[in-house]
């Protein structure tokens, strides 16, 4: 396979959320997605913010913060309206929004296939050492990637985000929790690649 340079790589990746955020006016975050769909199952709907007063939502935001953090919370602010812009009122994006993006995913994924000349679905990972450890053990392979999955999932919620939510998204905005976790990220990859190269 040819790769991309990695200047290339990077403009590119990069021109992602950038561009989600220009053309939709929200942070990239494919398992906030994701979790919106799950929760609406769940729960129903949300309630619509049609009515609200935002004046009075500030309000309320700022006495709730200065009640749990002290009136000192607010010193650094110079004026209200910083908040008031930083917090625009907006409608959830409908389960039509969430589905489209998640479908683009996959159909980006397709298009790759199709560009690398390799258009085939497997229930086995692509990786040699992942596959030879893994057939020594008594599940099949489709039940590793269900398992693998669900550790996938349970990692998203517990830090709060996904690697685009963290690693592009909340990294360039030097979110400390993103650095944190993307850190965590990579390092677990390292160490995990380290570990399959000198397993037997």
């Amino acid at each position: 396979m040819t790769y991309w340079a990695w200047w290339l790589s990077a403009l590119a990746l990069a021109s992602v959320p950038i561009a989600h955020w220009l053309l939709l006016n929200r942070t990239l975050a494919v398992s906030g997605r994701y979790t919106a769909l799950v929760d609406r199952i769940r729960y129903g709907a949300p309630e619509t913010l049609e009515g609200v007063d935002q004046a009075a939502l500030i309000a309320a935001l700022r006495a709730e913060t200065e009640a749990a953090l002290g009136p000192e919370a607010f010193d650094e602010l110079d004026e209200l309206d910083e908040v008031e812009a930083a917090l625009p009122i907006r409608a959830p994006d409908g389960p039509l929004m969430h589905l489209l993006f998640l479908g683009g995913l996959a159909v980006g994924g397709l298009l790759s296939m199709l560009a690398a000349g390799s258009l085939h679905f497997s229930t086995s990972l692509r990786g040699e050492h992942f596959a030879a450890l893994l057939s020594q053990l008594p599940l099949p392979m489709p039940l590793w990637l269900v398992l693998g999955g669900v550790f996938v999932g349970f990692g998203t919620r517990m830090a709060a985000g996904c690697t685009s939510g963290h690693g592009l998204c909340g990294v360039s905005q030097f979110q400390p929790g993103s650095l944190v976790a993307t850190a965590a990220f990579f390092v677990a990859g390292i160490a995990t690649s380290f570990a399959l190269s000198v397993l037997p």
